[in-house]
């Protein structure tokens, strides 16, 4: 039966019994109990709940053992590459942390080997998803494919629980020296290149803080204004490349445009001249014709002014 805690039933499995690994005296399902309160104690309460426990029953005449798998936690659960995007990266996410706290369980004499051990995955359906956490089941199960040879080995935990462990993570066989390195980036190293970095941009600060402070006064920032000497510097060349600033030619007058122009303006002067000589009359005797009247008969015409009747 499962042990407190793990009463949450989660799935069930057929595998063979050959297919499940062994470890000591016993397979890697053998006191189960014992195994996951060993792990919480070295690596924190809880951990351990990645993995749900089995409940075997062996059929009839045959060696097909029927597994159910109970967890601790009361959601329906469901093949994590079935669940969408979004929560499946954080799911993702939540596995990669839960698999690297298992370091001090797979460093520790008493039971590295079976931790190790319970890293290997039936198939990638193994990894489930209940609720909001990851939940690993057919641990400590392979097919006979996968045992058949070093290569069969690391390509079939590329295909399952690989893609989850740090790159200084390995499942291993009991019994084999062979590994298959986990496909995340150890966090350690990411963390360590970090402090690297880190240190080294504060040694150059401070070595150029020290320096300007030995000269008594603060470094100078003159990029703003070379910056822009530089803008200017390529407009003025610019300007100054033949070819740069061309102008239009403008074309000759228009000879046909010019006579008309001189007609038209001799023709005003004309019209000036004779208004001008007309203001001097007397208003009887104005050109009729320039302001649009019809010229006076002769018999109308007045008569002079030595004349009697």
């Amino acid at each position: 039966m499962p042990k407190a805690g793990n009463v949450h039933f989660i799935c069930s499995t057929k595998v063979r019994a050959p297919e499940v690994l062994t470890a000591g005296h016993g397979s890697v399902w053998s006191s189960v109990g014992a195994l996951f309160s060993r792990i919480d104690g070295l690596c924190g309460d809880g951990a351990s709940r990645l993995f749900a426990e089995p409940n075997v029953k062996r059929q009839e005449d045959s060696d097909l053992l029927n597994v159910a798998w109970f967890g601790s936690f009361d959601d329906d659960a469901v093949e994590l590459d079935a669940t969408d995007p979004a929560r499946k990266a954080r799911l993702r996410d939540q596995l990669v942390q839960g698999l690297a706290a298992l370091r001090p369980a797979l460093n520790d004499p008493q039971i590295g080997d079976t931790v190790a051990a319970m890293l290997n995955l039936y198939d990638h359906r193994s990894i489930m998803a209940a609720g909001e956490q990851a939940v690993l089941v057919n641990w400590g199960v392979l097919p006979a494919d996968a045992t058949a040879s070093e290569a069969a080995f690391a390509k079939h935990t590329d295909g399952t629980i690989g893609r989850f462990l740090q790159s200084d993570q390995s499942p291993r066989l009991p019994g084999k020296a062979w590994t298959a390195r986990g496909m995340v980036e150890t966090a350690r190293r990411d963390k360590e290149t970090i402090l690297k970095t880190s240190s080294a941009s504060a040694g150059a600060v401070a070595a150029s803080q020290a320096a300007a402070s030995a000269s008594g006064r603060r470094p100078a920032r003159i990029w703003p204004p070379a910056l822009l000497a530089a803008v200017f510097a390529l407009i003025l060349v610019y300007l100054l490349m033949p070819g740069s600033l061309i102008y239009e030619k403008e074309g000759g007058p228009d000879p046909t445009a010019l006579a008309q122009l001189e007609a038209s303006n001799g023709e005003l002067n004309r019209k000036l001249t004779l208004f001008t000589s007309e203001l001097d009359k007397d208003a009887c005797a104005i050109d009729r014709s320039l302001v649009g009247l019809s010229p006076l008969a002769d018999a109308a015409a007045p008569a002079s002014e030595g004349a009697r009747p």
